[in-house]
């Protein structure tokens, strides 16, 4: 299993940092969190064949979480170069899933729904397949929880390892971390930081019985931020490995 991660920054995209997005891989095939980032030109630029998209998740419907893969979802309806391509996609509002397929009719007269799916994100076991298992649990950073939000827990069967995406939480006290990495026993975390500061974080993540801890979506204050995260790496401060990703970094997991 190998986390890939496309995009890393906040809101808004910086000199040498995309919107977020990460890839996970299990042997061929290939699953998205998140799309901020242009993704259909960051597999291209990677080699990585369309094909091998299986699932694409999103934990909340902000821009910079989703805009980036409007375009891998037109190109691979229409294109005849990728009429084998078939996947999942998992919004987490009615109305972008609505919107998404109203802005591809627009441009195209046509949308593939036979394969490319969309789906909505609901609490609890949102998909399956031989590979792993996702589990989508609330978060209330949406305006306060006044639209949905989530965590994604994936449990990669094949591996018996889990990957906690904690996807962006609540302003300034992170109080809806999910409780499953806090009680169970998990490989990576991978945290979003964009919205509180490392005194905030640090004591709920360290407190996680995880192997491994990828801090992404920095924003909030942060060259004090990177700092704190860099000094607990490299002093190993923290009961584990803990690194802020940067874009195009891989980790074999």
């Amino acid at each position: 299993m190998k986390l890939t991660f496309l995009g890393t920054s906040h809101g808004v995209p910086g000199p040498k940092r995309f919107c977020s997005s990460t890839m996970l891989s299990v042997g061929e095939d290939v699953y998205l969190i998140d799309g901020g980032a242009p993704v259909a030109d960051l597999l291209m630029r990677r080699c990585v064949e369309f094909r091998r998209i299986k699932a694409i998740f999103t934990t909340h419907l902000h821009s910079d979480h989703t805009l980036g893969l409007l375009p891998l979802l037109d190109v691979c309806s229409w294109c005849s170069w990728f009429q084998d391509v078939s996947y999942d996609v998992f919004l987490t509002e009615q109305v972008g899933i609505d919107a998404f397929k109203q802005v591809i009719l627009a441009t195209d007269k046509k949308f593939d729904e036979n394969r490319i799916r969309m789906k909505l994100t609901k609490e609890g076991k949102i998909y399956e397949d031989e590979n792993l298992c996702v589990t989508a649990t609330p978060t209330i950073h949406n305006h306060n929880g006044l639209y949905p939000a989530f965590s994604l827990i994936i449990d990669v069967k094949k591996e018996n390892k889990r990957v906690v995406f904690t996807g962006d939480m609540h302003y300034g006290d992170a109080c809806d971390f999910p409780i499953l990495a806090k009680d169970e026993p998990s490989d990576v975390i991978v945290c979003e930081m964009a919205h509180f500061s490392h005194e905030v974080i640090m004591p709920i993540l360290e407190k996680c019985p995880t192997k491994r801890v990828f801090i992404n979506h920095v924003w909030f204050d942060y060259e004090k931020n990177m700092a704190a995260i860099e000094h607990a790496e490299k002093h190993e401060t923290m009961p584990f490995p803990i690194h802020a990703v940067e874009d195009g970094e891989e980790f074999e997991i």
